[in-house]
């Protein structure tokens, strides 16, 4: 008698799970259902946590409407593009899905094609990849891309009076691609010369033999294109070997991760590039409030997580209510859209032609505009 009253029991509870499940599953059927991969885990947590902090002030921004039409799905891919295309199609086999955000060009690359077959706006906020948006109409760029980064480092390292420069860099998408365009803008614009060019892998932390090599060609300055993971030791390194060149870096250098106590000392006078921070009260007003909201200052990368998930809002209070209905919207909006990023506008390819790159310095705990 007791086991038919336990195997009774197990049953009951079975079912009241499957409801509930059920009962969830179906809450969401009629909701724009949005991916947000992130590095939550890992060595690029710091930037997960930013950008899921930028889309959950946009969402307390929403109204309570059209808040009830939108389901986002966070998700740890550990900055691992293996994870992240794993969770996307994870993601869909459980529900439709409307669109999808990631973090960096690495894994936007390899999420473009799959969100463009099966109609899912890709709209990575801080992604920079010149060839991402090649995946198809579905993707979308927010940041602009890395070909505009590439030639106002060489421009602003040409004006500095640098003439001799080693680049190290990720041997990635990002890296390849703005690496190549610094390369050809310098010395075809500006008269330099790249004297020597190293590639690292990701999550690389020796760096001795590219250092040494560079240390002993002599370079005037060093343009380094990692993520935090590598650029920690690289810059422990440089110091170790007592490397004496002028730093510059790519828009990974606004990662918290290179701020902390026990790096920050590394990093002091580096300069580095960021999409520019617009003087709206869109964006002062971000600002406020996020700090206000979570404790810490914003930057841009937040505000461009925060613009992604107000941009399907938009198009979600306009009616659309799957992927296609999202991109047509998008593609509709020929004025562009005003956001904590500044002006919003795409190309006939979707990459963002309305915002520039600003030069920053490194100066303590933080950075600020170069003047």
């Amino acid at each position: 008698m007791e086991t038919k009253k336990r195997l009774l029991k197990i049953i009951t509870l079975a079912l009241v799970a499957l409801v509930l499940v059920t009962g969830c599953s179906n809450n969401n059927k009629n909701k724009v259902n949005v991916l947000v991969s992130l590095p939550l885990t890992g060595d690029a947590a710091a930037y997960g946590k930013l950008l899921q902090d930028g889309v959950n002030y946009g969402l307390s921004e929403l109204d309570s409407i059209t808040a009830s039409k939108i389901n986002v799905i966070y998700q740890d891919d550990k900055l691992s593009a293996k994870d992240a295309v794993n969770i996307l199609n994870q993601e869909m086999a459980k529900q439709k899905l409307s669109a999808a955000m990631t973090s960096s060009t690495e894994l936007a690359m390899n999420l473009g094609p799959i969100c463009n077959s099966n109609q899912i706006v890709l709209l990575p906020p801080i992604a920079d990849g010149a060839k991402i948006t090649q995946a198809g109409e579905y993707v979308f760029l927010i940041t602009p891309v890395s070909t505009f980064q590439g030639k106002e480092l060489a421009r602003y390292i040409s004006k500095d009076g640098y003439k001799k420069v080693a680049v190290i860099f990720l041997n990635d998408s990002w890296g390849n691609s703005l690496s190549t365009v610094f390369k050809n803008e310098f010395e075809n614009e500006y008269g330099g010369s790249v004297i020597i060019s190293e590639t690292c892998n990701p999550g690389q932390r020796d760096f001795r033999t590219q250092l040494t090599k560079i240390k002993n060609n002599s370079p005037d300055a060093i343009l380094i294109i990692l993520h935090p993971t590598e650029t920690i030791p690289l810059l422990k390194q440089i110091k170790e070997l007592n490397i004496k060149a002028a730093l510059y870096g790519g828009d990974t250098f606004s990662n918290k991760a290179l701020y902390t106590d026990d790096v920050k000392e590394f990093v002091q006078g580096i300069k580095f590039t960021l999409p520019s921070q617009p003087d709206n009260k869109i964006f002062q007003s971000f600002q406020k409030g996020f700090k206000e909201k979570y404790g810490y200052d914003a930057d841009i990368n937040a505000a461009a997580a925060r613009d992604a998930i107000i941009l399907i809002a938009m198009a979600v209070e306009q009616g659309a209510t799957n992927g296609t209905e999202i991109k047509d919207k998008f593609r509709n909006w020929n004025d562009g859209v005003i956001g904590a990023t500044g002006l919003i506008k795409w190309d006939d390819i979707r990459n963002v032609i309305s915002k520039k790159y600003q030069l920053y310095v490194i100066s303590g705990k933080s950075y600020s505009n170069e003047q």
